[in-house]
């Protein structure tokens, strides 16, 4: 099947899975955007508003459908700061491998077929078949002779039983066989999604690393990329260690096997990315908490400010309890601004990752998210120009979403509320604790 077929195939595919019927029209616009091949693509949302007549509710919400189903990836591209950046959708088929060849890599193909001189020659016929044919189309015209070659063993002709196909499959999954294409292209491209996470990355050797990494057996492997970032965590928090082994040596002396315990069973942390899903979640948790930072004596006019009324002394006290109240949060935001780090979360917190959507920095939803900040004295994330085009928060409850092209700012602000208290009550169950804010309540 040729490259462009089986990309293609990709719209059949989502068309007839038991997706929305919104979320299928979203796709088929999305397709408008891709090449031939089927390639990744970078439409605006206002693009994919304006060619699929949906509102940007509803395309946001049908993004996230598509993506969470498995029919899509996506991925931020530009620098931090930049008004231009775009997003990246590449299509994806959920339980196959359908992944468009890059630009890059149909020239590494194209390379290695001219190396090799093209195309194998043509497998010799193994029968001749005699199709006759009328000619000019009615039925008593002169029939013309046809030679159709047929190639028994070809799967057209000759179809593998499905037992027989499925026998296979499961036999050849068992083997550690690097050299079978498919299965080395699915390793090495798990290589390269571990390694990225990795400190010495940029100084790193692929070829060394490819080597100790396909000198390993499939379970070693697998171990390897499970606990890789266990690993990291456990030299800088526990051992204290600024620089980390470059990861071919990781790698080559198997090091997660020296892991403790309570490390390599994976029930402590998991790295969060900045502004991301989980990174969302570890800084709510922390700001239903009461605050717990250290206030440094104030001046004498200050207290005096402080301790009076009126809302230059309310907006001071909030003020300065967004200021110290949290710390955490005002490092974490920190080091996002400034480094682009993110901070370990601990793993009971992971489930929650799924009450959170993406909010337009700088959309009315955005802005009735600060209102609430403010209102509650928690510390805000920054001006908009340091911050990424999309930053995730508790998700909207039910038919709220619907509402959200509404511009009344207190309807709005209603929606954030009910959004935060829907999140309080997901994350006591989750962690069958109780915030400040619940226990005032009760």
């Amino acid at each position: 099947m040729s490259d462009d077929r089986k990309a293609w195939s990709w719209r059949q595919a989502f068309c007839r899975s038991d997706l929305p019927a919104t979320t299928r029209l979203l796709l088929q616009t999305m397709s408008m955007f891709m090449n031939t091949m089927g390639e990744s693509c970078y439409p605006s949302i206002e693009d994919l508003m304006k060619y699929s007549g949906l509102s940007k509710g509803a395309v946001l919400k049908h993004i996230e459908v598509a993506r969470d189903a498995g029919w899509i990836t996506i991925s931020q591209h530009g620098f931090k700061g930049q008004r231009w950046k775009r997003r990246e959708y590449v299509a994806r088929w959920p339980e196959r491998d359908l992944v468009a060849p890059s630009t890059s890599e149909r020239l590494d193909k194209s390379a290695e077929f001219e190396e090799k001189a093209g195309a194998p020659d043509v497998p010799p016929p193994s029968k001749k078949v005699v199709h006759d044919v009328n000619e000019g189309g009615a039925p008593d015209e002169p029939k013309v002779v046809h030679d159709v070659y047929q190639d028994k063993n070809s799967p057209l002709n000759n179809p593998i039983p499905v037992q027989k196909r499925e026998s296979a499959c499961k036999s050849g999954n068992d083997k550690n066989d690097n050299t079978g294409k498919s299965a080395q292209k699915t390793w090495l491209r798990r290589l390269k999604k571990v390694h990225a996470t990795w400190p010495t990355y940029a100084d790193d050797s692929t070829e060394m690393v490819e080597k100790a990494w396909f000198a390993l057996s499939e379970a070693e492997r697998t171990e390897a990329q499970r606990l890789a970032l266990a690993y990291v965590d456990h030299c800088r928090n526990e051992l204290k260690r600024k620089a980390v082994c470059a990861f071919s040596t990781y790698l080559r002396e198997k090091k997660w096997e020296r892991l403790p315990a309570t490390s390599a069973g994976g029930t402590t942390t998991q790295h969060a990315k900045p502004y991301g899903k989980l990174w969302g979640v570890e800084r709510f948790v922390d700001l239903l908490k009461p605050h717990y930072g250290n206030f440094p004596k104030p001046s004498a006019f200050l207290d005096g400010l402080l301790k009076g009324k009126g809302p230059a002394s309310e907006r001071e006290r909030r003020q300065r309890k967004a200021q110290y109240g949290w710390p955490r949060v005002n490092a974490m935001q920190h080091r996002a601004q400034t480094s682009s780090k993110g901070v370990t979360v601990p793993n009971e917190l992971a489930p929650l990752a799924d009450e959170f959507i993406q909010v337009e920095v700088g959309s009315n939803l955005w802005r009735a998210w600060q209102a609430l900040h403010d209102e509650r004295g928690w510390p805000w994330l920054g001006v908009d120009r340091d911050l990424p085009e999309w930053v995730y928060m508790p998700r909207l409850v039910g038919a709220d979403m619907a509402l959200t092209d509404d511009n009344k700012p207190e309807v709005l602000l209603g929606l954030v509320k009910r959004a935060l208290e829907n999140f309080e009550a997901v994350h006591g169950q989750t962690t069958n604790t109780t915030t400040a804010t619940q226990e005032a309540a009760e």
